[in-house]
């Protein structure tokens, strides 16, 4: 039980200390693992002096207990200093977006100066040589049709004869296998 209060006591002074440290969240991280190092190293020597004496399970299990009351406290902290983390970041976030949409709306609202009526130009002048391209290729490609010559039509009908032929076979032979299986004898009847 002595043991019990002198780690409360100890508990609560971290804990000040700990809040004390707020300000700083690396400061209070590096307080909490030199905390946890130095619990680990005490409570390893406490189980090894239950280890001496004669109710040895019940000291363990006060030692146990106390390294969880230790354990809970410690990972409370951290789980403060991680929201706090966590609300910092989100804040950054927003702040960062915000300076974002903020620029966005000065490019937009930015008078853009000589340069643009030059650009709109240029675009147009692309465009225009593009079509006209597009014109004198697509006159070319109408006045000389692309068309197989009189041997190549020839193995086209033959290749898709044979393909048709195929799919004559495969369906005849679907049908057949069909018609056998509907032919077996069905199962034996059911035991009344």
């Amino acid at each position: 039980m002595m043991r019990l209060a002198a780690l409360w006591a100890w508990v609560l002074c971290c804990g000040l200390q700990a809040a004390q440290a707020q300000g700083d969240p690396q400061r209070e991280r590096q307080s909490i693992s030199a905390e946890r190092a130095a619990a680990d190293v005490r409570f390893s020597s406490q189980e090894q002096a239950c280890q001496g004496r004669f109710v040895v399970q019940a000291c363990l299990d006060d030692v146990a207990a106390q390294r969880r009351t230790l354990e809970r406290e410690l990972k409370r902290r951290e789980a403060s200093l991680n929201a706090v983390d966590r609300q910092q970041a989100a804040q950054d976030q927003l702040q960062r977006s915000a300076d974002k949409a903020r620029d966005h709306q000065n490019r937009q609202t930015e008078p853009t100066g000589d340069v643009q009526p030059e650009r709109v130009q240029a675009q147009e002048e692309k465009q225009r040589a593009h079509l006209e391209a597009g014109r004198s290729s697509g006159d070319a490609s109408k006045k000389t049709p692309i068309t197989p010559s009189a041997a190549e039509q020839a193995s086209l009908r033959e290749a898709y004869a044979a393909k048709q032929r195929a799919a004559q076979e495969r369906r005849a032979a679907r049908d057949k296998r069909l018609r056998e299986s509907t032919e077996k004898p069905s199962a034996l009847p059911l035991p009344k």
